[in-house]
């Protein structure tokens, strides 16, 4: 047996510890050492858009999930769509393929109450209202001191614990940092680092393919409606290769595999996680997981686990007592492993 396909072994055992712990009721938690994280990471974020709003006001949405936060030093999730009441939709409304999105300014008070520290705006929402949307977007989540990536070229620095991050975030869409543009992502990862080694930088993609028939991570370019979605494993391991402490996608809707590359944890997609309206969340585009982890100093992963939920429409997430989400990631991220160790 080769070292690479002993390496790859010794990760699928370790992904089924994990999501053992995980069934159990969640792997230790003994806090991030001098110097590392406490991360938490969720996929798409939507809080209701126009007459689709919750029936509280949101006020609830995320009160099963804050808990879970409230010791994270770094929470990041992926804002599908606008925090604004201006601009004009940029986008005609085609049932089954093209959505419009907008969710009232006063809704980013939640975010910041649940414990959300970075949000990416690099998908295909986050400009469903023009300049003017985004902009508003923008003015809400840095009056609420929630840092925020997307722009092209766009590198966010703030401190989350003791320590300095960068965060950047792709997507395959116009306004966004391009994902199929590898080495443009890898050279802001590496400037990011030149201005600073001692950062920790995180890495957010919107992209691959829709639903549930795309649950099993390709390898190789993704394809979806005429659209190149990324080349995700080749993105993921270039990023970290140049200095990514961590990757985390989402973008197909529903769960994808975890994977430890050279110690860093990559997450290819997790999936819907506060979709109220406008997205549909039955079967697996209803799990939402929430992946927590601590990192050493050097950004290398020391424990993670996966806490299940799942949606309601016009409801928040939900805990699941079946662990569903979890279960399903570790299938995945079983099967990726003695697919890796194949090659």
């Amino acid at each position: 047996m080769t070292r690479d396909k002993r390496f790859s072994l010794g990760l699928a055992l370790g992904l089924a510890l994990v999501f053992w712990l995980s069934a159990q009721g969640g792997a230790s938690a003994q806090g991030a050492p001098e110097g590392g994280l406490r991360v938490a990471a969720v996929g798409d974020i939507m809080m209701g858009t126009e007459n689709l709003l919750p029936p509280d006001g949101g006020a609830g949405f995320f009160k099963d999930v804050a808990p879970y936060l409230k010791d994270r030093d770094l929470v990041i999730g992926n804002l599908e769509g606008p925090l604004t009441d201006r601009g004009a939709p940029t986008k005609a409304i085609v049932p089954g393929r093209s959505y419009c999105f907008r969710t009232p300014p006063s809704y980013g008070r939640f975010l910041k109450e649940a414990g959300f520290t970075a949000m990416s705006l690099a998908n295909n929402h986050a400009n469903d209202y023009g300049p003017e949307g985004r902009a508003q977007t923008i003015e809400v989540l840095e009056s609420l001191g929630i840092a925020h990536a997307g722009a092209p070229g766009q590198v966010t620095v703030f401190r989350a614990g003791d320590r300095e991050v960068a965060f950047l975030a792709l997507a395959p869409n116009r306004g966004c940092q391009n994902i199929n543009d590898i080495q443009g992502a890898v050279d802001l990862v590496k400037g990011a680092l030149r201005e600073n080694p001692k950062r920790l930088v995180f890495v957010s993609f919107h992209g691959g393919a829709e639903g549930t028939a795309h649950m099993v991570l390709p390898h190789g370019p993704e394809t979806y409606l005429g659209e190149n979605r990324g080349d995700l494993i080749n993105l993921s391991h270039r990023l970290i290769d140049a200095g990514a402490a961590a990757v985390i996608g989402h973008g197909p809707h529903v769960p994808r595999a975890l994977e430890v590359y050279k110690g860093h944890l990559i997450a290819y997609s997790l999936g819907n996680f506060a979709t109220a309206s406008g997205i549909n969340v039955k079967g697996a585009t209803g799990l939402a997981p929430l992946l927590l982890f601590d990192i050493d100093g050097e950004g290398k992963v020391l424990d993670y686990d996966i806490v299940s939920f799942r949606q309601k429409q016009n409801a928040g997430p939900k805990p699941d007592a079946g662990s569903e989400a979890a279960k399903v990631i570790k299938d995945l991220s079983d099967r990726l492993a003695k697919e890796l160790a194949a090659k």
